[in-house]
């Protein structure tokens, strides 16, 4: 961020104060209302048309500084909103690549399956059910068995005949 932040100069008039202070004290002396030296109602309302004006100055000047720091302040929120969702889009687009890659990998998906299959054994284990080895040394029992009972057969029809 540039150092453009804003600036308060106070500029002072160049009348001469003397002479000011002249009139006003000369001013006074004709507007008293009293021998008190208080000030008349002239100088009352002048003073506070004075301290009116410089309020209205000073308060068009405070909207000028906080329009120009907002306008900074609304910029730089700008440009941070910018980074966080390029950087946000960036691990979006990380993650969408990792995950490509692990489902295009024969030996992640195959890891994955094994690993599925082990779980849903284990599964079917603990409640009794028996296992695809114990199904297939089942069915290779069966079939021994049945070509020893086909061997019988033949050999008990050949003493027949």
């Amino acid at each position: 961020m540039s150092d453009d932040s804003p600036t308060i100069t106070v500029t002072r008039g160049t009348k001469d104060r003397s002479r000011h202070r002249r009139t006003r004290s000369s001013q006074a002396a004709s507007s008293a209302s009293s021998g008190w030296r208080l000030p008349g109602p002239g100088d009352v309302v002048s003073g506070l048309v004075r301290g009116t004006r410089a309020a209205w100055w000073a308060g068009l000047g405070l909207l000028d500084v906080a329009q120009s720091a907002g306008a900074q302040v609304f910029d730089a929120l700008v440009e941070e909103g910018k980074s966080w969702e390029q950087a946000q889009r960036e691990r979006r687009e990380q993650r969408a690549r990792q995950v490509r890659r692990a489902t295009q990998e024969p030996d992640a998906m195959q890891a994955a399956e094994e690993r599925v299959q082990e779980e849903v054994n284990a599964a079917l284990q603990r409640i009794g059910v028996p296992s695809r080895d114990d199904v297939d040394a089942l069915k290779d029992q069966v079939e021994a068995l049945s070509d020893r009972v086909d061997r019988l057969t033949d050999t008990v029809r050949r003493t027949d005949a």
